[in-house]
């Protein structure tokens, strides 16, 4: 009996010995198991942050194109638009009546500063020619409430030839200082402007004196 009590205790030791093995691998099965789906899940909450982060990217930029860049495609169609409508110029070439004919030509070398040189010619009566040139440095600047009315102020040198008709006179060359005050207009939507001035001279040379009688009503074509 004892030898088959023994006996007996010896295979139940065995059998518990062969659960416990077999127990301990299914034990990490599970808990295999168990953090294969954690790992997944992490995974899946990176992929699914991904978008998320993309989308938060992109709307600023959204934001930025609705508010940068339409206002300033605007502003430059506006530029353009009203580049037509300028009342300043560069350059101007024209004519000038009253005290005979004048060709005149105005070079802006500032925004408010100019270069006006004048070519005049008059018949003094029938009495002969007289061909004069004066050359201007003027200052330029707007009035308020009128788009494109400008006076002006300067001064410069004279230079005066006249020669008689009908004596044999010798001709007579003079030279003196010249100043100008006037008003000028430019049409906003035409290359075109319109001035008016006078141009007193003081004769330096023999025979010296005043001069008034220069200067008059003026139609320029601008570049």
């Amino acid at each position: 009996m004892k030898n088959l009590f023994i006996i007996s205790l010896c295979f139940l030791s065995i059998g518990f010995v062969a659960q416990a093995q077999t127990k301990k691998p299914i034990k990490k099965i599970t808990t295999t198991g168990k953090t294969t789906p954690a790992k997944t899940t992490t995974s899946t909450a990176k992929t699914a942050a991904t978008p998320t982060t993309t989308k938060a990217a992109t709307k600023p930029v959204e934001t930025d194109e609705k508010t940068g860049v339409k206002p300033a495609s605007k502003s430059t169609k506006q530029t353009k638009s009203n580049a037509g409508n300028t009342t300043s110029y560069k350059a101007a070439l024209g004519l000038k009546f009253i005290y005979g004919v004048a060709l005149t030509g105005k070079v802006f070398i500032k925004e408010n500063a100019a270069l006006e040189g004048i070519l005049r010619y008059n018949g003094a009566g029938g009495l002969g020619s007289n061909i004069a040139f004066t050359g201007l440095y003027e200052y330029h600047a707007p009035i308020k409430g009128i788009d494109g009315l400008r006076w002006y102020l300067g001064g410069g040198g004279h230079l005066n030839h006249f020669s008689w008709k009908d004596s044999d006179a010798d001709a007579v060359t003079t030279f003196g200082v010249a100043g100008v005050l006037g008003l000028e207009y430019k049409f906003a939507n035409l290359p075109l402007a319109i001035s008016a001035d006078w141009q007193p001279a003081y004769i330096i040379s023999s025979p010296s004196g005043f001069s008034a009688e220069n200067g008059g009503i003026g139609i320029k074509y601008t570049f």
